[in-house]
């Protein structure tokens, strides 16, 4: 066997925000958000890596994949471990390994965080390069997007991460179906204006320019999760799926006027400022603002009013609401259905497919 640090590697691809270039200053690769991975294409009998993580109240759970495929799922060692990912391949097929990270990024704990040092292969194995994706999607979400629910029976209802299945979302399925490069930004709970209790501070786009900057410890921060994100002439196409938590808290910031109130205006406000921000990191990208697959029934017409109101005053044309089918109407069987009452394995993949279509609309268009 042969051991390589990770950071002489040349032909690994990193998916996910990161910090420029992807090698920390200590020579490790850190993932951050939910459903950032490590890849390698390779020829090679086995694959393993030295993987460690470190947190105060939440295990760090990774899912292994084979040329796309799930073939485990397991919590992150804390002291540096050597991991088997694959062993007894074909090693003159080339083979890719993803290790993907299935939690998101906890804020509050400044502990939280991934790390791997290192790749190890058999004696004959050789890294080769990953075939070139066609295009990069960026995630804009809340816990739909982090996976919550895609683990456990419809009966689980703890708040704990192995429910957490980032790995298996509408994202990372439509992802697969673009072959594209993508990256997430993501927390449970959190919202556009404010979090699912109200709280103001829970809001995606306070974080949208930094790496991860929900994660804002001393260390945290040393490792580069507040630099600025580095976006490399950005996205192709940024999905957001964010005001499911906005819907959920808006009684909290209401005045009594409803849609027409403060907390109203401050919704369709704030959709327009944020994709003004989101245009200027990513200039050729088709933005789309999907909601519809937790049920909710205020916040969707003030996410149109923002971007027809962004669209009257930037003549931008390329941002498009889209509504996607519902749990509650999709999923009949406990196999379809989630956990913690979240969406299942079929409303994901509903979205994923409703998505795809109306990209390939505007493909064609």
């Amino acid at each position: 066997m042969k051991n390589y640090p990770v950071k002489e590697v040349k032909n690994i691809r990193l998916l996910g925000r990161n910090v420029e270039g992807g090698i920390c200053k200590d020579g490790a690769v850190r993932l951050f958000w939910a459903g950032a991975s490590l890849e390698v294409a390779v020829k090679a009998r086995e694959v393993w890596a030295e993987i460690s993580c470190n947190y105060d109240f939440h295990e760090i759970w990774l899912a292994i994949e084979v040329n796309g495929y799930q073939i485990s799922r397991f919590i992150a060692p804390k002291r540096p471990t050597w991991v088997c990912l694959a062993r007894n391949l074909n090693p003159e097929k080339e083979n890719l390994i993803s290790i993907i990270k299935d939690t998101q990024p906890m804020s509050g704990d400044n502990l939280h965080e991934l790390k791997i040092t290192g790749l190890r292969l058999d004696d004959a194995g050789e890294f080769c390069t990953p075939k070139t994706h066609d295009c990069k999607i960026e995630f804009i979400g809340d816990s739909i997007t982090s996976g919550e629910g895609l683990a456990g029976s419809p009966d689980e209802m703890d708040w704990i991460t192995q429910w957490f299945c980032a790995s298996k979302t509408y994202a990372a399925q439509l992802a697969k179906k673009m072959n594209a490069d993508w990256s997430t930004i993501s927390q449970c709970g959190w919202g556009l204006c404010w979090g699912w209790d109200g709280d103001v501070t829970s809001n995606i786009p306070m974080y949208y320019s930094q790496v991860c900057g929900v994660l804002n410890g001393e260390q945290q921060q040393a490792l580069g999760t507040c630099d600025v994100v580095p976006y490399n002439n950005g996205a192709d196409y940024v999905i957001l799926n964010l005001g499911t938590n906005d819907n959920s808290g808006f009684k909290s910031q209401a005045d009594g006027k409803g849609a027409a109130g403060v907390a109203g205006q401050a919704i369709v406000a704030e959709v327009k400022r944020f994709l003004g921000e989101i245009r200027r990191y990513n200039p050729k990208a088709k933005i789309i603002w999907t909601w519809g697959m937790i049920p909710i029934d205020i916040v969707p017409a003030l996410i149109q009013s923002g971007i027809k109101e962004y669209i009257k005053d930037s003549a931008d044309m390329d941002v498009y609401p889209l509504e996607l089918e519902g749990m509650d109407k999709l999923e009949k069987s406990d196999e379809d259905k989630g956990s913690r009452g979240h969406p299942g394995p079929l409303t994901h993949k509903k979205a994923a497919e409703r998505i795809y279509e109306f990209i390939k609309t505007l493909q064609n268009s």
